[in-house]
């Protein structure tokens, strides 16, 4: 029999065999719950600082100072190097530990200390013997603490837990422990020097260490854990932050049309000019300038890609040219004539040359120059020649000159330009002239610029026609007036040589751009939720694009919309596509990229990553803006599910000023670590999406007050600090346009709501969200919030891990524990864990140009050992048609989705049980060896626990028995 048949065989023998028996955590050979399900009660702990309590443990350090620390207790900080380096302070030291059970360590920390900057995000890694418990890097066993900008819980300590490997603890009674500092991890660094970065302050204090073999424990009487205030109403600053970012949008909206070369537009900057051109208060509004600089930024785009292919691959990230492909279609009925021209190296015209484009008596398009700014200028409408508008320059003291922002191209041959100016006849007070620059922007020497007439008032003309000067392929423009003047300037013309050069259509050029994005992305099509969104947008818009541009290239819109289906999880994910059009279904027939819950479905709950509202109003605006747009009401009702599933892992928070408001749920994502999470409502404000576009767009009541609640809070202005800063300078401008231009008006325009987030408070109603094809949990009871991921980080088998979050307004715990899964575990279908350190994973992905070898990159130092290493994990059973993860030459490392789910979970913590059916056509049962009677927390009744429980496919049993949680 082959190992396929006999993986069939195991899944038929389940559905039948173990749907009889009768489960529970304490059954496992090797009791992986923790023996007496979580009532064990505290083996040792540590007090630093204290000098008895240290001795006692055999506490040694380096590089640590003792600081008073806070509620009166001591604690130590563990210091950097001099001169920093990653590493920093250690302390070691000794405490018990069961010989016979499994067994976990915790350490109390402060929870109101955080990094001032994100480079200060200190790392505290356990080390066993010297070998590293679990992974420096996103692992399943992972740091002990890691500071990240925001205080996790102001006035009070906090608890994370990590189990410590049976085969470190068999047979002994005590045993070493070592916390060691470490520098910031940025995560996506291609080289150490990159990933990991020097320590250059201390660390976060830490208070006490434990031992215990129930996951979760209670610290005894006298472990003072803090009493937290009830934090009050931030005041609403929301009208000032919003000024100042209209202020930003309209800097950026000038400057993009007037100040930036149109052949190095971004895919950001180039959008925001096309959204700006049909917004009242933006310079593009309706200007034809802005149309032909959009279309000169698809030509500069298009020339680098036929320089260089990657254009479409790297530097547009996964949606190729889709962004051009959306703004055609954003402004197709305006943008015919444009389309009409041949592509061009760069302008071949100055911008605003007749002074008409302003706002107020601000000027669009010219500046003075730094070394000639003696003076003022303005727009003036109450003097011009022609139109409505002119420059009035007045010089003061010394010569004023003032230029144009935009730069054009030209050729070699005859120059003419010619301007009317306007003096006060005393004097010859006003020039005029080009200046020549050559490729690489140096200067080239240029004509002198003309002067107008001594003793004429009214309007003349200065004129001049010249060689364009040897070298030179672009040209600026000036103007200047004499100390002491004012002057009129109106109707400024230019005519330079034509640039020899590409003689390519711009329809068909756009056309070749669009065809290749859309043909390279359906064969590279990605996996992971949020990836998969963004390619499938690329996809469409560009094939939307086609079907204006030609049409004979183009698929029906329903094939052009599957691929947006299965990024929502309305068809199943078919994956790429092989160079003949068929599909490859690298995950069988039956995977959905989503859950029927809504969740982003991955290796597990998603954090940060899962907020994919904003991807999801892209997505739908590039179905229903532009030229052929219509509104989609399935897609509309599916990405508003899926918006509404992120409410349940939102809970009460305080900001770092100390004012009340909700954080999203990351200890227990998969795939991030930022603790705690950031401030999010209906929405993750991030540089692609603002906190009130899925309200906007989807106008769904209870989306509108999850909004709407976060104004009340006082929390949108701060979140726009974001659209304030420089990082990521155009992608965050053309969102922070987005914002201010199109999505604040339409929140605004919508009725009021009065939903509320479920867990937006602690007095909110409890209740059970459950995903079991995620495998994760949320749960409000009373006053507390459980959120779990019943298998963490299984990238590469079935690690019989979970994470917890548990908090109340007095408490707070994080936790990796064991928990008990059930399925066919097949003895030569597993998993040894490497030797690794820093990751147990790695990456290989050919189209994002990363190839990183199984453990990531080593950290600076002497080489460490990995404390788990060698422990065997069996695969889960997988769909027979998806191809075999152990075959095919996969990389050793490189995760893999299905392997780590099992059909079926325990959790057992805090009194709270946990039994998950994750299958879809398989019944389980459990029953408990420690409870007789619990609370089942979905119904308030009393479930009987001396009898069996069935836990029917894709359903899950949530109770809690107070008698576990409080002996």
């Amino acid at each position: 029999m082959t190992r396929r048949t006999l993986l069939r065989a195991g899944a038929l023998a389940s559905a039948g065999l173990v749907a009889a028996q009768w489960w529970s955590p304490q059954q496992a050979a090797a009791a992986p719950a923790g023996g007496a399900g979580d009532r064990a009660s505290t083996l040792d702990m540590v007090v630093f600082g204290d000098a008895a309590s240290e001795t006692a443990h055999a506490l040694t350090t380096e590089l640590s100072d003792i600081v008073a620390g806070q509620l009166g207790q001591p604690g130590r900080v563990l210091n950097p190097k001099d001169p920093a380096e990653w590493w920093g302070g250690t302390t070691t030291f000794t405490l018990k530990v069961d010989p016979r059970a499994a067994n976990y360590v915790s350490v109390k920390f402060w929870g109101g200390d955080c990094a001032p900057a994100v480079e200060q995000a200190w790392r505290l890694q356990i080390f066993l013997g010297g070998k590293v418990l679990g992974w420096l890097d996103q692992g399943a066993v992972d740091n002990i603490d890691l500071m990240d900008v925001a205080p996790r819980r102001p006035g009070g300590f906090y608890c994370h837990t990590l189990p410590l490997p049976l085969s470190a603890t068999k047979g002994r009674t005590e045993l070493e422990i070592e916390i060691r500092a470490m520098g910031r991890i940025w995560a996506y660094g291609p080289t150490v020097d990159k990933f990991f970065y020097p320590m250059t302050a201390p660390s976060r204090g830490i208070y006490r260490a434990y031992t215990h073999t129930a996951p979760y424990f209670q610290p005894g009487a006298d472990d003072d854990f803090g009493t937290t205030a009830a934090p009050t109403t931030r005041p609403n600053t929301d009208a000032d932050q919003l000024a100042l970012v209209t202020a930003r949008v309209l800097k950026d909206q000038s400057s993009v049309l007037y100040n930036r070369w149109a052949p190095t537009l971004d895919i950001y900057a180039f959008t925001t000019l096309a959204h700006g051109y049909y917004w009242p208060m933006s310079p593009a509004y309706r200007n034809p300038e802005a149309l032909e600089k959009l279309c000169q930024a698809f030509d500069g785009t298009y020339l680098a890609w036929q320089d260089d292919d990657t254009v479409m691959t790297l530097d547009q990230g996964w949606e190729g040219f889709g962004r051009i492909g959306a703004a055609l279609c954003l402004t197709w009925d305006d943008l015919q004539t444009c389309l009409d021209g041949k592509v061009t190296s760069g302008p071949t015209s100055l911008l605003n040359l007749g002074f008409e484009t302003g706002d107020g008596d601000t000027l669009y398009g010219w500046a003075p120059l730094n070394w000639a700014n003696f003076g003022t200028f303005a727009r003036d409408t109450t003097v011009f020649r022609t139109g409505t508008a002119a420059m009035r320059a007045t010089s003061s003291g010394k010569n004023l000159i003032v230029g144009t922002l935009s730069k054009a191209v030209t050729g070699q041959g005859s120059f003419t330009f010619s301007v009317w100016v306007k003096t006060d006849g005393s004097k010859d007070v006003a020039r005029a002239g080009a200046v020549f620059t050559d490729s690489s922007g140096a200067a080239v020497t240029s004509p002198a610029m003309i002067f107008a007439k001594a003793g004429t008032t009214d309007w003349q003309q200065l004129t001049a026609t010249f060689a364009v000067p040897a070298g030179a392929t672009q040209y600026t423009f000036r103007l200047g007036v004499l100390s002491g003047a004012t002057v009129y300037f109106d109707d400024l013309e230019i005519t330079a040589p034509d640039v020899p050069g590409t003689t390519v259509a711009r329809r068909s050029a756009y056309r070749d751009m669009l065809l290749a994005s859309r043909e390279y992305w359906r064969q590279h099509q990605r996996s992971y939720t949020n990836q998969a969104m963004y390619c499938s947008i690329g996809i469409y818009t560009c094939n939307r694009a086609l079907a204006l541009l030609s049409p004979s290239d183009a698929w029906s819109e329903s094939t052009a919309k599957s691929w947006l289906h299965q990024a929502v999880g309305l068809e199943p994910w078919a994956g790429s596509q092989d160079q003949a059009g068929d599909w490859t279904w690298p995950l069988g027939h039956d995977y959905y990229t989503v859950t029927p819950k809504g969740l982003s479905r991955e290796l597990g709950y998603v954090a940060d990553y899962g907020e994919t509202s904003g991807i999801l109003v892209r997505m739908y605006e590039a179905v229903t803006q532009g030229a052929g747009g219509q509104p989609d009401a399935t897609l509309k009702a599916r990405m508003t599910t899926m918006a509404k599933a992120r409410s349940w892992f939102r809970h009460p928070a305080v900001d770092p000023d100390g004012y009340r408001t909700v954080r999203i749920e990351t200890q227990i994502g998969w795939r991030n670590e930022p603790y705690p999470g950031g401030i999010v409502y209906a929405q993750l404000l991030d540089h692609d999406s603002s906190p009130v576009s899925a309200a906007a767009v989807f106008a769904d009541p209870e989306l509108v007050g999850y909004t709407q609640q976060m104004i009340d809070d006082g929390q949108l202005a701060p979140q726009l600090d974001t659209y304030l800063g420089t990082g990521l300078y155009t992608r965050t401008g053309l969102n922070a346009f987005l914002f201010v231009a199109e999505h604040l008006p339409a929140f605004q325009a919508l009725p009021t709501s009065d939903k509320l987030l479920p867990a937006g408070s602690w007095d909110r109603p409890d209740f059970v969200f459950t995903d079991e094809v995620n495998a994760c949990v949320a749960v409000k009871r009373g006053q507390e919030v459980l959120y779990s991921s019943l298998y963490f980080r299984a990238r590469q088998a079935v690690n019989d891990l979970a994470r917890v979050h548990l908090l109340s307004p007095q408490a707070e715990r994080s936790a990796t524990v064991r928990v008990t899964s059930v399925f066919d575990k097949d003895p030569h279908n597993v998993f040894t864990v490497q030797d690794w350190v820093t990751r147990d994973w790695g990456i290989s992905d050919p189209d994002s140009g990363v190839d990183v070898p199984g453990g990531g990159l080593a950290p600076p130092g002497p080489t460490l050992h990995q404390a788990f290493a060698g422990e065997k994990f069996h695969l889960a059973p997988i769909p027979a048609d998806v191809p075999d993860p152990a075959q095919g030459g996969t990389a050793l490392g490189v995760e893999k989705v299905l392997v780590g789910r099992a059909p079926f979970y325990v959790l057992e913590y805090a009194g709270y049980i946990v039994a998950m059916n994750t299958s879809e056509d398989q019944t389980f049962t459990y029953r408990s060896t420690d409870s007789q009677h619990a609370v089942d927390l979905r119904t308030g009744s009393q479930t009987d626990l001396r009898r069996p429980v069935r836990v029917p496919p894709l359903s899950t049993l949530v109770l809690y028995d107070a008698d576990r949680r409080d002996a």
